[in-house]
């Protein structure tokens, strides 16, 4: 049986001391709407402020596409206390299987941030892609003004490989981005 075969045969579930990560589902739209819809979660996000729950759907759907597809893997992050309450997404949005390589996505609620909850949940699916996915590198791409970001993939044991100058074109401008990757052999 091929990695992805393995990987993309039952979602995975992943647990962790605070959290649970499982699929979406269509019933998380109204959760990831109310996170997407603060302008401050969409601040350094390559999506537009919600203002329709149709935003929502839309971009479960295109998660569940790349699953289907077998290029990605977005996990719903939930609170143990709260598996049916949606508190953010992090997860593979590609994972390019030729190069043992993926990109890492990841957000969360503004009422979540500063409590370790994405380093915690991040830790898993890192373990996760390293493991069941045979990864050899994992890369996160950053808006440069993203302190908070920079800051949380270090902790990880992520590096900074540089700024790609002007590299997204995003809410009507030109952005810097920073790579970071972590190697299988660094961790």
């Amino acid at each position: 049986m091929t990695t992805a075969a393995m990987v993309y045969g039952v979602f995975p579930r992943l647990e962790t001391d605070r959290l649970v990560l499982r699929e979406l589902t269509s019933g998380d739209a109204h959760g990831l709407f109310q996170i997407f819809s603060n302008s401050e979660v969409t601040r350094y996000y390559d999506l537009d402020t919600f203002t329709r729950m149709q935003q929502a759907a839309e971009l479960i759907d295109r998660f569940r596409q790349r699953y289907e597809r077998q290029i990605g893997l977005r996990w719903a992050l939930t609170l143990k206390e709260d598996p049916g309450g949606v508190v953010g997404t992090c997860g593979y949005n590609i994972w390019i299987q030729s190069s043992n390589r993926s990109v890492l996505g990841y957000d969360l609620a503004r009422g979540c941030w500063g409590q370790g909850l994405m380093t915690e949940a991040l830790a898993a699916i890192i373990e996760f892609g390293f493991e069941k996915m045979s990864l050899n590198r994992i890369e996160a791409l950053a808006f440069r003004e993203n302190e908070a970001s920079h800051r949380m993939l270090e902790k990880l044991g992520f590096e900074c490989e540089g700024v790609l100058r002007e590299y997204e074109f995003l809410k009507g401008a030109y952005v810097d981005m920073s790579l970071h990757s972590l190697l299988r052999q660094r961790r």
